[in-house]
């Protein structure tokens, strides 16, 4: 089979596909490493530069597209708002992807800035993506991220009874929701401010640059020892007849069997708290972190989330 590109992101993990095939080349590696980035800097320069046009700059055709489709709306399923460049939005269509939900995406175009449509502001007053319509419930509007994906997951929960990417233990939610906190407050704005200031900004400065970087590993240094913890205490409890030569130090655990066995943020199997952090860890080698050097555990983790039918198809754009 031939390989096609996993994401509309930028490919962080060069050497996951759908086949779990070999790595390819240096040449390829970098030749493709220049064109995502070259991608990345075009798609966030358009951003940040519609960013600053006054609202009376949409032109006709961006009001016709955008009017149109609230004036006619689905009657049932959901409307995701998203950008072919932004995480955040393909981070609401991987829980959508998981949960098999019927959506349909509009990728607003920046350029003709349909992101400062009357009738998307008046869904989402920041006027950014990502935002949802839930056609099922009166046509119901989310925005923010992390504000949407608890709502599906609620929501899919009260449902059918169980959301097999979310929890009904009290405490296992508590502790979900509180790594969804972290993502959106700490790990999206810092990857996000360091790629501005890195490629974006008026002016080369190297302190908050170095700042921000810096605050980027901080996080992933949160997340790998809370993914190594949870390694360590999975490989004591399943490699038992090896379980004192682990603690003696005799023998390291990347000798286990259960090495590269999938772990999870929170609990046995795989949540929202992991979900969520898939698309920005998608981009994180644009800054010069390369997970797999750095953070091993934090690489293995993602590359088994990428390897998901549902993700490999929302990161596609797929329905």
């Amino acid at each position: 089979m031939s390989q096609r590109q996993i994401s509309n992101l930028s490919s962080a993990l060069k050497s996951v596909n759908i086949n779990n095939q070999n790595l390819n080349t240096q040449q390829q590696q970098e030749y493709e490493q220049h064109q995502n980035l070259q991608q990345i800097q075009n798609n966030l320069q358009n951003e940040n530069n519609n960013h600053n046009n006054d609202n009376n700059n949409i032109n006709r055709e961006s009001e016709s597209r955008i009017t149109a489709f609230f004036k006619n709306p689905p009657l049932e399923g959901y409307t995701l708002f998203s950008h072919r460049s932004a995480p955040n939005g393909f981070k609401v269509a991987i829980v959508l992807s998981e949960l098999n939900l019927d959506y349909n995406t509009i990728f607003l175009d920046f350029n003709r800035g349909e992101q400062r449509a009357p009738e998307f502001v008046s869904i989402n007053p920041n006027a950014r993506v990502p935002a949802l319509i839930d056609h099922n419930s009166n046509h119901l509007s989310l925005w923010e991220s992390g504000s949407i994906i608890l709502y599906l997951v609620e929501k899919y929960s009260k449902e059918v009874g169980y959301c097999p990417i979310f929890s009904n233990d009290p405490n296992e939610k508590s502790q979900i929701i509180s790594w969804i906190f972290f993502q959106t407050s700490g790990h999206a704005p810092m990857i996000g401010q360091a790629l501005h200031f890195k490629y974006f900004h008026q002016q080369q400065i190297p302190s908050a640059i170095n700042r921000y970087i810096d605050e980027v590993r901080r996080v992933y240094g949160v997340l790998e020892m809370q993914l190594a913890e949870k390694r360590e205490a999975l490989i004591m409890e399943l490699d038992v007849e090896n379980a004192a030569a682990y603690s003696s130090g005799t023998t390291p655990l990347s000798q286990s069997k259960f090495f590269d066995y999938p772990i999870w943020l929170v609990g046995e199997h795989i949540t929202i708290a992991d979900l969520s952090f898939v698309p920005w860890n998608n981009v994180v080698d644009r800054i010069g972190i390369d997970i797999k050097l750095e953070f091993p555990e934090c690489y293995k983790w993602t590359k088994n989330m990428m390897r998901r039918p549902n993700v490999i198809k929302a990161l596609r754009g797929e329905h």
